[in-house]
């Protein structure tokens, strides 16, 4: 979607930036990696679909994505600054997010809640939306060193701080009455330990005994109440040494 097209969050362990063209060819090194398709449950695309991947993920309303990076110089520079000057800093495509810095990425699927329940009487009949969360720790150096955890927690932030615009992005639905968050899930291979874990230690709760047909386990997140769940989660990144997180402009100079 393009709610984040000009907008980077930066904290003082992890970088978060726009899923740009500039970003593809390293993407496309990523998924050559079979155990890492088979991690993400990704078919192997051509750098031309890879491109058109990424052009979707900028115009569709049902997607957010963001790129995982480590600090750069100048952002590591930041520490220990006043927070108008970590406030006034403008991340720049191609210095930091150069193509050794990027980690990953963390995306948000926005779908229409199918479960049926049963209606109080006199109760409007409105339509809940699901958010489905997506975590990718590509390379092998960066994982366990706690940065997914620090991804998913600064990303449910971000989530939950933009909601309304984040479900106005698709304006029909928003009016039909999709405008609210029922509540955040993931869908995890039951062979990927490490994940379910991580989910779980952050408060996603398996909504079945056993896995689905697909092999895959289900894990959600209620998101109400906003102010205790926001709480808990800026405790949590502050407790993972997460000592800053700011919102800022992401200045794009590619042309691809």
């Amino acid at each position: 979607m393009k709610l984040n097209e000009s907008i980077a969050v930066i904290t003082n362990k992890l970088v978060f930036v726009p899923y740009e063209a500039s970003h593809v060819p390293t993407y496309s090194e990523w998924m050559s990696s079979e155990s890492l398709r088979e991690a993400t449950a990704s078919e192997r695309l051509s750098l031309p679909e890879e491109y058109a991947m990424q052009k979707s993920w900028r115009e569709d309303a049902d997607k957010l994505t963001f790129i995982l990076s480590v600090p750069s110089i100048g952002i590591q520079s930041l520490n220990g600054s006043e927070d108008i000057a970590r406030k006034g800093y403008t991340v720049i495509e191609g210095v930091d997010d150069e193509p050794s810095n990027l980690v990953g990425d963390v995306n948000l699927f926005l779908y229409e809640d199918d479960e049926e329940e049963e209606e109080e009487e006199g109760a409007e009949n409105k339509m809940a939306m699901i958010g489905e969360l997506e975590l990718m720790v590509a390379r092998d150096e960066y994982q366990g060193q706690g940065l997914g955890k620090i991804a998913v927690l600064v990303f449910i932030l971000y989530v939950i701080q933009h909601q309304r615009e984040i479900l106005m992005q698709d304006m029909v639905r928003y009016e039909k009455g999709g405008n609210n968050l029922k509540y955040l899930r993931v869908k995890i291979g039951k062979e990927n330990v490490r994940s379910l874990g991580l989910f779980q230690k952050l408060g996603f709760t398996k909504t079945t005994e056993e896995p689905n047909y697909f092999g895959e386990w289900e894990l959600r997140l209620k998101i109400e109440p906003l102010d205790k769940v926001e709480g808990e989660v800026k405790q949590i990144l502050k407790d993972s040494g997460v000592e800053w997180r700011e919102e800022v402009k992401f200045r794009r100079v590619s042309s691809v």
